[in-house]
């Protein structure tokens, strides 16, 4: 039996990353020119802005606001494996509130 790719009776197991990192893909590629708050490991920690593009598996996104005030409006790529936590503005009754003055944006 081999170990990475069945378990038990002979049933091949998913990839769970990749499904994850494909649902993640898409969820961001269908809402393009929406804004976004997203949370990643790697520095910048948080980065609010609008979605540009999805290539491959990386997300192009123009900040608005980021943890460092010089890297506000710039354009960023992140992997998508990258982030750990999203969320897409997609209803104007739950904003993304501007984190800077406490008011929505």
């Amino acid at each position: 039996m081999e170990k990475n790719s069945r378990h038990g009776f002979g049933n091949i197991q998913p990839d769970i990353n990749a499904i994850r990192e494909a649902g993640v893909t898409l969820e961001f590629r269908q809402n393009i020119g929406k804004r976004a708050l997203i949370l990643i490991a790697p520095f910048p920690f948080l980065i609010i802005g609008r979605i540009e593009d999805v290539v491959t598996d990386y997300l192009i996104i123009c900040t608005e606001i980021t943890n460092v005030n010089e890297l506000d409006g710039e354009e960023f790529r992140v992997h998508i494996d990258d982030i750990e936590v999203f969320y897409i503005e997609k209803d104007k009754r739950r904003p993304i509130p501007d984190i800077r003055n406490g008011t929505h944006a």
